[in-house]
């Protein structure tokens, strides 16, 4: 079986910097594997809920909760109940503002991970339900449709990225760790996209360090630092995390799919499941209220 795109409706048109997307659990294949690209991407649910990954790591978002993702970033999502609807944005900060003026470079560092926001937002939580209700906002202005609404929703963009880098949870960075973007974040970026693209083979250390041009030895203590996990730790996190979207929206076997994400030994994929979804495969698809394979 090969993992498609999901069947959401799509909006953009030849004038506009954002394209819209809409995703409900009832069409047939909905799924959002891994993937990652150039721009950045709001998601909001609307009813229901879901599970995001991002560089593997899992996170549940309940209707009106929403993310920020960043540029490139690897991401996976499913619904985690029936019903389920969500929505996102897609945008190139670079392609509504001119970073190279001044008075934008917040935004600069904020795309450069010299300022650092949250990726997520609770709307059970009161300062996070500031970005929620904006997001609502912002999404609402695109979807009007009126003479002014790429401007609209351009202005949103502004509040939104201003407020989150005001909220407790932003973090300015200091000297070192501005170097270590610099040093690492490129990098990192590229590990994670290489292990996305390769994941469902068996990927040597070697290759991994190849990936960035870095020596085995001093690439274990880089990825150690990035993820506080060894490579091959993280690449069967990763698996783990892709074999689990497969097991909500395909009705292969266990086994057949925990060959296609990577795993020669059905047992040892089993093992590393429970370790990391706290269930077995069996239980996991059992238990999982949307059936969409």
């Amino acid at each position: 079986m090969t993992l498609k795109l999901p069947p959401a409706l799509v909006e953009r048109s030849v004038n506009s910097p954002f394209a819209y997307f809409i995703y409900d659990s009832n069409d047939d294949n909905f799924v959002v594997p891994f993937h990652y690209h150039e721009n950045q991407q709001l998601f909001r649910v609307i009813q229901g809920s879901v599970n995001i990954s991002i560089n593997s790591v899992p996170h549940i978002l309940k209707k009106n909760d929403c993310a920020i993702l960043p540029s490139k970033c690897v991401h996976a999502l499913y619904p985690l109940e029936k019903e389920t609807k969500f929505e996102s944005l897609s945008f190139d900060v670079r392609e509504l503002f001119d970073l190279t003026q001044n008075h934008f470079k917040l935004i600069k560092q904020l795309i450069t991970h010299q300022l650092e926001i949250s990726i997520y937002y609770s709307d059970e939580n009161e300062e996070d339900r500031i970005i929620t209700s904006l997001v609502s906002k912002l999404i609402e202005c695109y979807k009007s449709k009126g003479r002014a609404s790429v401007i609209l929703a351009t202005a949103k963009i502004l509040e939104i990225l201003g407020t989150a880098a005001q909220m407790s949870t932003s973090r300015e960075c200091n000297k070192e760790d501005i170097n270590r973007y610099y040093k690492y974040y490129g990098k990192s970026t590229n590990i994670y996209k290489f292990i996305c693209d390769n994941y469902q083979r068996e990927v040597t250390l070697e290759e991994l360090a190849g990936a960035v041009d870095l020596s085995e030895k001093y690439f274990c203590k880089f990825f150690k630092e990035l993820t506080d996990l060894r490579p091959m730790e993280f690449v069967n996190m990763f698996r783990i995390e892709a074999a689990a979207i497969e097991l909500v929206i395909s009705s292969d076997s266990i086994n057949e799919i925990a060959t296609r994400c990577g795993f020669k030994d059905p047992c040892y994929f089993t093992k590393l499941f429970r370790r990391f979804k706290g269930t077995s495969p069996r239980e996991f698809r059992e238990e999982m209220p949307v059936k969409l394979g």
